[in-house]
């Protein structure tokens, strides 16, 4: 029989992009995956995968689903079958959730859920755990709200409860809720708070203790298991996964009070490693929801420059990392108690993050001001450029021309090469950044009006809209629209929670209000006539720098001759 349990299990250990990306080739496209359809034949994409609601949808076949689904009709299988081979990759035992008439076998799941009561109910019923929480600021209320629990200074208090449950001493090991040596078993948790580490669906797979009293170790965590593997895990992150996707970005810090606090101050999208160095799996993990992360670290300690490597595990799996960096080294939980207005504190330093690569100049400024620690210092600032996107590492171009004294031009090949980037590094001029804001005003209202208006529809065919639209979001926007029936399509976007395509529709709406037309027509009249002329605009800047190299052919001459007419047109218009 199946047990729903498990699906939800492996949804939220797979990521649906890495299981399809082995069919088809995926490029990111906002907060999506496009690429051409493993269902039928095509030549330009029209395959979409949404990691965050971990679905997929061709808008050339019309075929959609989820993990499951693309797994079943892409190899022919029945869904047992399929549960069987998404499990099998995901590592997860399936044998633990089946079930029978006569007894259903207990799980790791459930042995920690019973572990978890007993934690709670200790919390509750001895002094110990609710002393040391009450004196940081952290009340019973709390507590229960985040599943606090204490275990007791004792070295067998959770075997006796769970061995009164039925719980066989196997199971606590497998577990790793209790140690064993050559005497036997005692618990591993003793005399400490207790925080639970829950997966995305919410069940425990392991847990964090904090000694109340002194100890050799402050924090000790549970070691890994089949259901609980560090390098994929957040503390947190089944309470934040919907603010981050809401939010578009998430804040990670390295302790459990760090993390607790920050969702009492209201930063509900804060999530914490767990002892751990960060990992690629962690990153994956935050970049389902959003692409970009704030991190706030201890940033005054001794290792600040080992926390730094770490980092660029986010940023070269294509994480926008942000450091947050709070006053005199405190952690959160220290800058969150000791603020009078903790909220606003926060949000100030946030407002005040450094983008990773100029974070990491600032933490190497003292090497970089020394003869003698200069060179160490630029070969692990490089290093670490190396590893970060060569657009990402060219918005901090005159940080790294100037820690390296080189010049512009030739720090921004250095990027390139070292990236192995093929972007364009013409600089174009002759646009000031406002005319940005408007362009993708116009491109938004272009879509609008696709939207609204099935005449604009006819007048229009798919190929012309690459030139006359340069944001890939848009561009995808007016494709799906000139191909599919636009209400459908907009009930798809909200079902699949895509609003990136709803926020164009509505942008567009709003600057159309501003359009200068009659009716539809003047409007539409208007819109064409204005991208028309930023796409000529831009062909006259492509062929401006080439006359300034000289390296524009007889043709190119030619046709800049012909735009300079063009342009004077438009702007008598």
């Amino acid at each position: 029989m199946r047990d729903n349990r498990l699906v939800s299990d492996i949804k939220s250990s797979l990521n649906i992009a890495d299981i399809i990306g082995r069919y088809t080739s995926l490029r990111r496209s906002g907060r999506s995956y496009s690429g051409l359809c493993p269902f039928h034949d095509e030549r330009t994409p029209s395959f979409h995968v949404y990691t965050d609601t971990q679905t997929y949808y061709c808008f050339g076949c019309h075929e959609a689903g989820d993990i499951f689904t693309f797994v079943m009709k892409k190899n022919g299988l029945t869904f047992p079958e399929a549960v069987e081979t998404l499990a099998e990759q995901a590592g997860i035992d399936t044998s633990k959730y089946k079930t029978s008439p006569r007894k259903r076998e207990r799980s790791l799941y459930d042995i920690m859920d019973m572990a978890g009561d007993y934690f709670r109910d200790c919390l509750k019923r001895l002094p110990g755990g609710r002393a040391y929480l009450e004196r940081r600021g952290i009340s019973i209320k709390d507590a229960e709200n985040f599943g606090l629990g204490y275990a007791p200074d004792s070295w067998d208090g959770l075997i006796q409860a769970m061995r009164r449950k039925g719980v066989n001493d196997r199971e606590m090991i497998d577990a790793g809720l209790v140690i064993e040596n050559e005497k036997g078993i005692y618990d591993r948790f003793r005399g400490r708070v207790i925080f639970p580490v829950q997966n995305l669906s919410g069940r425990i797979t392991a847990f964090g203790g904090r000694a109340v009293a002194e100890s050799p170790a402050k924090y000790i965590n549970s070691p890994e298991s089949d259901i609980y593997h560090k390098r994929s895990s957040l503390y947190l992150i089944n309470r934040a996964s919907s603010s981050i996707r809401e939010k578009q970005y998430s804040i990670l810090c390295e302790g459990y009070m760090d993390a607790l606090r920050l969702h009492k101050a209201g930063f509900t999208e804060s999530v914490a490693t767990l002892g751990t160095s960060l990992t690629e799996e962690q990153a994956n993990l935050l970049k389902r929801f959003a692409d970009m992360c704030y991190i706030c670290y201890d940033t005054d300690s001794a290792g600040i420059n080992a926390s730094v490597r770490g980092m660029y595990i986010l940023a070269e799996n294509g994480l926008d990392v942000r450091i947050v960096s709070l006053p005199n080294g405190k952690d959160p939980d220290e800058f969150l108690s000791l603020s009078k207005n903790p909220h606003e504190s926060f949000i100030k330093a946030m407002n005040e993050s450094l983008p990773l690569i100029k974070f990491h100049i600032e933490a190497l400024r003292p090497m970089l001001e020394n003869q003698r620690t200069k060179k160490n210092a630029l070969r692990e600032l490089w290093e670490g450029v190396k590893r970060v996107p060569a657009e990402d590492a060219l918005k901090n171009l005159t940080e790294l021309s100037t820690a390296f004294m080189i010049p512009h031009d030739e720090m921004r090949s250095r990027i390139l090469n070292a990236n192995g980037s093929s972007i364009s590094v013409t600089v174009n001029t002759n646009y000031a950044p406002e005319s940005v804001v408007i362009d993708n005003a116009l491109e938004c209202a272009f879509c609008a009006l696709l939207m609204r208006y099935r005449e604009c529809r006819l007048r229009i065919k798919p190929d012309e809209i690459y030139g006359l639209l340069t944001d890939s979001e848009t561009q995808f926007t007016a494709e799906a629209l000139l191909n599919d029936n636009p209400d459908e399509m907009m009930n798809l976007w909200r079902a699949i929670g895509d609003n990136v395509r709803l926020e164009i529709i509505a942008k567009g709406d709003m600057f159309l209000s501003e359009v200068k037309g009659e009716g539809w027509q003047g409007k539409w009249e208007r819109v064409l006539s204005d991208l028309e002329a930023l796409r000529v605009k831009r062909r006259i800047a492509e062929i401006s720098a080439k006359l300034t190299t000289n390296t524009a052919t007889h043709d190119e001459a030619a046709e800049f001759s012909s735009l300079m007419k063009t342009m004077e047109t438009y702007r008598n218009q």
